[in-house]
Parts: C-alpha cells; structure tokens; sequence
C-alpha cells in the first residue's frame, strides 16, 4: 500500500497534523446537522449509483449529469478509469500522487514518466512535455493540476497545445483536480466535449470530510457510460449522498474558507521563506514543498512529532527524496508552532 499522509496515534487529538491537505477549519456545521437527520434514515439502501448526487453537481458545475459519475473517494475512481480504458502506455508528470501509477500498472499498463524540474519550480514545460509524448506515443497522459505535492497549476492555454497532440494520436488527458477549490483558476471542464478529458474531483479537500470519501469524475458521456460498465453498485453510502447538496449550498463556509485561506496561507510563505536552510515553493493550493537544504525529512519528522507537529515526507514521491516535506496550511497558532520549531530546528 502506497504511503499517503494522515496521522494515525492514539495521541492524534494534541497533534498538529500538517501532512493532510484538507480545510483546516473543519466540517461545516450545517452538513453534522443534516447528518444527524438522515442517521434515522440508515435503514433504506442508498441509490445504486447516487443520481440525485449527479444532478445536484450537474446543476451546480452547468453540464450534463451523464458527464458525471460519482466515487467513493477519487482515489476509486482512478483505478476505475485505469482497469476500464486499460491503456498500453501511461505518461504520468512527476513528481505527483503515487496513486496514479500504482492503478495504471494494476491495470497491466506500461508507466512512463516525465519529470518537472526544480530548477524551474516544478512547472510544465510545453515543448519539452510534447517532444515526450512524441517519443512515447502514449494512450493516456496523467496530470494533476493543480499538483500534489508541489502546488503547481499549468493554465489552460499551455494545456492547449498539449491537449491538440493528444487528440491526434487519440490519446486520453486524464487530469486530475482535486485541489482546484483552493486555486482561484479555471478547470478544464467547459473542454470536456470538445477533447478527450477525464477530469478527477474531491470534495473531501475543502469541505474537510475525508471520512466521507466522495469523489467524482467529469468526461464525455460515452467515457462515463464506459466506467460505469465496471463499476461496482452501491459505493456510494447515504451519507455521502446526503451531503453533497447540503455542501454545495453552503455557500457561507466556502466564503468564510476563501477569505481565511488567502490570509493565513500568505501569512505562512511569508514566515516561511525567512527560515535558513529550507527552499519553499510557490503554491496555488493549500500547501507548499519545500526542500531542506539542513537535514533531512525523516530526522525532521522525528524532531517535530516529539514537538507535537506532523508533516509530510516526500521521499516516496518519484523524482524527489527524502530532502523535501510537505506542509499543509493550518490555523494561526498552529502554523507558528511550526515556523518556531523550524527555526529552532535548522538553526540547532
């Protein structure tokens, strides 16, 4: 099993956890209020493929709701669209989600790989990514944007060009954006009809409901009627169902998100980029890479959990090592804490 971030101890209540990218702020107060109510409901079966999910965010993102399907989690959905498509080769930009590769090579796909660079800030380089695919001629390429773990966005106009190669060889964009809520960006959904796109979505991020596992995907509706062919029945629970409309109308929390986010998350690059010893990078979500030019991530792991704070190694990310973390942006005092022992940690 892939290693993913989270905090599991009994002693999980006193930690700072800044391995996980979700909403600080919580789980809205409106969504434990409905819940509470569909609890007596636990008895009935939920729908068998959750339509009226669909068409709450068929109606809220303006498309149709067979572009739609729904998962449990997004983490479902990626090996659902790689054991339905079973492509031959996969080009995956790296470094991102390990998830991605590991469901693909399930599938029986062969991984290719293209690298962002450091020295360039992570960030897609067109001609080279192109002169990739010119190479590998692959059925699918897989992108995550904006990316785990180094908070990259790559705008719709350098995803063009990309977009324009991968229909001439009939190949498959498969992007995922799960963190776009965070990013005052544009998706690629209004491309949906016009490109082969599968898009990935996550409302576990900025609604705070990991526990939830609701995800869903977005494409053409002959690919939506394809992955619906494997899908197993029933992997969306009541609960779940329930709260995607109570989530998307809570338009106060997201307003209340938006502005403490921009606040706090300036607030910590700031802080941050006056610390010895540690690059971070530029962020369009809700956490930064940073690299340690002191040290290394494991021995910092150890030194900050004794210190109550938990972050994210990042060695098993392909194309990184254990020189690099991954910190999300937490709450005020929180976010302190960890600038304190960073300071202390590298000036030691």
């Amino acid at each position: 099993m892939n290693k993913h971030g989270g905090y599991y101890g009994d002693d999980y209540e006193e930690i700072a956890d800044f391995s996980v990218n979700i909403n600080p702020l919580g789980v809205p107060e409106k969504l434990i209020e409905a819940l509470k109510e569909e609890l007596e409901k636990m008895k009935r079966y939920p729908e068998i493929d959750g339509i009226s999910g669909k068409e709450v965010l068929g109606q809220y993102l303006g498309i149709h709701s067979e572009n739609i399907i729904l998962g449990n989690g997004a983490t479902e959905l990626i090996y659902l669209y790689a054991r339905s498509l079973r492509p031959e080769k996969v080009l995956i930009v790296e470094p991102t989600f390990n998830e991605y590769s590991k469901a693909f090579k399930v599938a029986g796909s062969n991984i290719y790989n293209y690298y962002t660079d450091e020295e360039e800030n992570f960030k897609i380089q067109v001609e080279k990514l192109i002169s990739k695919i010119d190479d590998i001629n692959p059925n699918v390429l897989v992108i995550c944007n904006p990316n785990n773990p180094t908070g990259v966005f790559t705008d719709t106009d350098k995803l063009l060009p990309i977009l324009h190669k991968l229909n001439e060889i009939n190949a498959y964009l498969f992007v995922d954006e799960s963190f776009i809520d965070f990013a005052d960006k544009d998706s690629l959904i209004p491309l949906v009809e016009k490109y082969n796109i599968f898009i990935l979505r996550s409302m576990t991020k900025i609604f705070a409901v990991p526990g939830l596992r609701i995800g869903y995907g977005i494409g053409k509706r002959d690919t939506i009627f394809q992955l619906n062919q494997l899908k197993e029945p029933w992997t969306i629970n009541s609960l779940a169902l329930r709260s995607i409309p109570v989530l998307l109308e809570d338009s106060d929390y997201l307003k209340k998100t938006q502005g403490w986010y921009h606040e706090e998350k300036q607030f910590l690059y700031n802080e941050l980029k006056n610390i010895p010893n540690i690059k971070v990078i530029e962020s369009e979500t809700n956490f930064f890479l940073i690299k340690l030019l002191k040290g290394d991530a494991n021995s910092l792991r150890k030194y900050l959990l004794n210190k109550k704070i938990y972050i994210r190694s990042c060695d098993d990310f392909q194309g990184l090592s254990n020189k690099y973390i991954r910190i999300a942006v937490r709450i005020r005092r929180e976010n302190s804490k960890l600038i304190k022992e960073l300071k202390q940690y590298m000036k030691d």
